[in-house]
């Protein structure tokens, strides 16, 4: 039988809506690091004028070429939602590596979850990429300082294997426009 997890709401931990009960202690064996969930690029006035160029010119293209309302006006609220969504801050998330899995921010990632991992450079950082099993779920990355490097990687290496990969073209063109 499958044991019933409770949910306790804390004001103070309300931005992870994780338990109670997934919070661990880090033991010496564990190790963690608080860093960026992602980097931050600065975008300037230019930026966000480019993407107002480019939603306009798809917007148009798209309508002149199927005459669908719908899509003329979705287009636009997306390219809004773009933009609000660059100018958010990136959070400072704890991450603790122990035998069980990962963990960011409280909420815990089994490595039976995983492929494989890799640890890959973007612009000068590094980060863990963590390819899942299963078809529909998301890749996980995090980010660490490269002093972290060897230790990172020992801790890994311990439960999956090691795969060489570089960025994915859509990683590739999300880095080059800067977003």
């Amino acid at each position: 039988m499958a044991k019933e997890r409770s949910w306790d709401y804390n004001a103070e931990e309300s931005e992870d809506f994780v338990s109670s009960t997934d919070k661990k202690q880090v033991s010496a064996k564990d190790f963690s690091w608080t860093a960026s969930e992602y980097i931050d690029h600065q975008q300037t006035s230019g930026w966000y004028a480019g993407l107002g160029l480019a939603t306009v010119v798809v917007t148009a293209a798209v309508f002149l070429l199927t005459h669908d309302i719908v899509a003329a006006v979705l287009i636009p609220l997306m390219g809004v939602a773009v933009g609000i969504f660059s100018r958010r801050k990136p959070r400072q998330l704890t991450y603790i590596l122990s035998s069980d899995g990962l963990q960011i921010g409280g909420k815990a990632y089994s490595y039976g979850l995983f492929k494989s991992f890799a640890i890959m450079s973007d612009g000068g950082m590094l980060s863990i990429y963590l390819p899942p099993v299963k078809r529909f779920m998301a890749p996980v990355s995090a980010y660490f300082a490269p002093a972290d490097h060897e230790k990172i990687f020992d801790i890994l290496q311990e439960h999956l294997p090691y795969e060489e990969r570089q960025l994915e073209l859509t990683e590739r063109l999300t880095r080059r426009l800067r977003f």
